[in-house]
């Protein structure tokens, strides 16, 4: 009758002097403040504080491409005090392109949750608007000079490979560390295109400031059926930015299941789901599952770098 009434307690874990949670949750998020995986994990947070009985706090910790914050959580004490959300590419691309890495993506974490899945956009100027994906590409292909495509991070890069490779034409990336320059860059006709977030690209669009060409989900999404998905021209190529949450490797087992508990339960709120279907889809994924997919991507993402010629620094 005990251990029954201990189970039916749920999700408080542990004994009454050591009951979970007894102080306050920090979520460490590897970017700086006011980006989506911020502002995402500070929605959720805000949600959780009730359920979660204790002040639900969130930390940045950005640097070196989310690397900092990610070691940081990955030598974290594994008590569910402290924890990570952040975009997948974080954690998966980086035994790719670090060499002295400081820690494993799969050994060093227990996955809580897979939250949310984004979408990336092919954004170019309003004065394309209409413009077939596939006539984009022939423009891509006839003139590559006047058809750079710019994006923010490594995973962009890769993106764009695979569509070259896909429609067999030359391609120039360009690499920008200021998401501002860069859309200036691309109103003033130095670019050709930029790769971004749905959810950031999607107010330009609507207003007429910019044309999204195609999008990279696997299917169209129904807020917005008539952005069509660059696979269905391009069999294969398609890209999301997965986010999730994650514990140090060795956190208790019946912690972990608590923090899946209150962080799904929080991502049930509307207004949760509402921010992340804004560009993408909410995701509710067991810790197993979670654990399963990112040694899926760590091996995915090592391939997908290698391929285009990035080697580890």
């Amino acid at each position: 009758m005990l251990v029954a009434t201990v189970m039916t307690a749920v999700p408080a874990v542990g004994s009454a002097q050591d009951k979970y949670p007894s102080r306050p949750l920090t979520i460490v998020v590897p970017t700086a403040p006011a980006s989506s995986t911020d502002a995402k994990a500070r929605l959720t947070a805000s949600k959780m504080r009730a359920s979660f009985g204790q002040a639900v706090l969130v930390e940045n910790k950005a640097g070196a491409g989310g690397i900092i914050g990610v070691g940081y959580v990955a030598k974290a004490k594994s008590d569910g005090y402290t924890i990570l959300h952040s975009a997948l590419s974080n954690l998966a691309t980086a035994p790719g392109m670090v060499k002295a890495l400081s820690f494993d993506p799969v050994q060093d974490f227990s996955g809580i949750t897979l939250s949310s899945e984004g979408y990336i956009a092919l954004l170019t100027r309003a004065e394309f608007k209409g413009l077939s994906f596939p006539q984009y590409l022939d423009r891509m292909r006839k003139n590559p000079e006047l058809f750079p495509v710019a994006g923010s991070n490594t995973g962009n890069q890769v993106f764009l490979k695979q569509i070259a490779d896909g429609a067999k034409i030359p391609h120039t990336y360009v690499r920008y560390s200021d998401y501002g320059r860069m859309m200036n860059d691309l109103w003033g006709g130095r670019l050709g295109g930029a790769l971004a977030l749905l959810n950031l690209a999607l107010p330009m669009h609507r207003s007429g400031q910019g044309y999204i060409v195609a999008m990279s989900g696997t299917e169209r999404l129904p807020d917005i059926p008539n952005i069509p998905t660059i696979e269905e021209t391009l069999a294969g190529v398609s890209n999301a930015s997965t986010a999730g949450y994650f514990a140090p490797a060795g956190t208790p087992r019946p912690v972990v299941n608590a923090l899946h508990s209150y962080i799904t339960a929080a991502g049930k709120n509307p207004e949760v789901m509402s921010s992340n279907r804004d560009g993408g889809r909410p995701l509710f994924v067991s810790p197993e599952a979670t654990d399963a997919f990112m040694k899926k991507e760590v091996q995915r993402w090592t391939a997908l770098l290698k391929d285009a010629g990035i080697e580890p620094q």
